[in-house]
C-alpha cells in the first residue's frame, strides 16, 4: 500500500473461467496487513469528511531512532500538549513544536496520533511503532494528544508536585512554577471534539480496543507517579469517550 492510494478506494474485477482443477495455476499475493490497516484508517477519516494529514503531508522529521514494533492495540491514552501550547496557534506548527521535544527526550515523536483546534488530525508516530508517550508503559496503547493547553490553573503542581517531600517539591520547582503563573487555557472547540471523537470510533473499528484513560490513568498503573495530562478537560473528554464507546478505564 503506497501514498498513492491515500485518498480513496480502488475496485478490482475478475472474470470466472471454469477448467478442470488440474488446469487451474493460482498465483499467492502477499499483502502487509499493517500497512494495509494503516492506510485503511487514513481513508476511512477523509471518507467521514476529516482533514488528514500524514508524516510526509506535514513533513515530520525521522526518528533517530526506535522503540521497537507494536500492534494488536487494546488501550488508548489521551494527552494534551501542556500550558505551553494554544489554540491560538497554528496546527501543524504547534505539533512540529512537539515533535522537537520529543526527539530530545525520546528519539521519535512520542505520540501515534496529534489532533490540532481546527479539527485537522495527524499522523504523529506510524500506528506499527511503539510511542514513548507513558513511561514503562506504551505497549499495546495507542497515543492521541491534543494539541492544546486542557489542564486549569495549579493543576500540574496539585496532580504532581503537592504530595511530595519538599526536597521533591523543590527539585520540580522548574516544571510546576510556570504551571502556577499560567492562568490561560483551552476549552477544546466542536471540530476538535468531532475529530476526537472520529478517531477513537475510527481506531476501535480496527483494533480490539476495550479501554482507554488519560495519560495520568495509565501513568499511575505503570510507575504510580502522578501526572496532570491530560488536564481536567482531558479528563471530561475521557469520560464522554469512555461513555460513548462503551469502553474499561485502563487496567493491567
Amino acid at each position: 500500500m503506497n501514498e498513492d492510494l491515500k485518498t480513496g478506494t480502488f475496485d478490482t474485477w475478475a472474470a470466472p473461467e471454469a477448467r478442470r482443477a488440474g488446469e487451474v495455476k493460482t498465483v499467492q499475493v502477499k499483502v502487509d496487513h499493517k500497512a494495509a490497516t494503516r492506510q485503511a484508517i487514513i481513508v476511512a477519516l477523509r471518507r467521514d469528511g476529516f482533514t488528514f494529514k500524514t508524516r510526509s503531508e506535514w513533513k515530520a522529521q525521522p526518528g533517530k531512532n526506535s522503540d521497537g514494533p507494536d500492534w494488536d492495540y487494546k488501550g488508548i491514552a489521551l494527552h494534551h500538549a501542556g500550558n505551553s501550547f494554544s489554540c491560538d496557534a497554528d496546527g501543524a506548527a504547534q505539533l512540529r513544536k512537539a515533535e522537537q521535544i520529543d526527539l530530545k527526550s525520546f528519539g521519535h515523536i512520542s505520540y501515534h496520533y496529534a489532533i490540532d483546534c481546527s479539527g485537522t488530525i495527524y499522523e504523529a508516530l506510524d500506528i506499527r511503532e511503539k510511542g514513548a508517550h507513558i513511561a514503562a508503559g506504551n505497549t499495546g496503547v495507542i497515543g492521541i494528544v491534543m494539541l492544546a493547553d486542557l489542564s486549569v490553573h495549579g493543576e500540574a503542581y496539585r496532580e504532581e508536585y503537592a504530595a511530595k517531600s519538599l526536597f521533591g517539591r523543590i527539585k520540580g520547582s522548574l516544571n510546576w512554577i510556570p504551571d502556577q503563573l499560567d492562568t490561560a487555557n483551552d476549552e477544546p472547540p466542536e471540530t476538535q471534539l468531532k475529530a476526537l471523537f472520529a478517531l477513537v470510533k475510527v481506531l476501535s473499528s480496527f483494533f480490539p480496543v476495550t479501554m482507554l484513560g488519560g495519560h495520568r490513568e495509565y501513568q499511575k498503573l505503570s510507575t504510580g507517579d502522578g501526572r496532570a495530562c491530560p488536564g481536567a478537560y482531558g479528563m471530561i473528554l475521557v469520560d464522554m469517550l469512555r461513555k460513548k464507546y462503551k469502553l474499561g478505564e485502563p487496567k493491567k
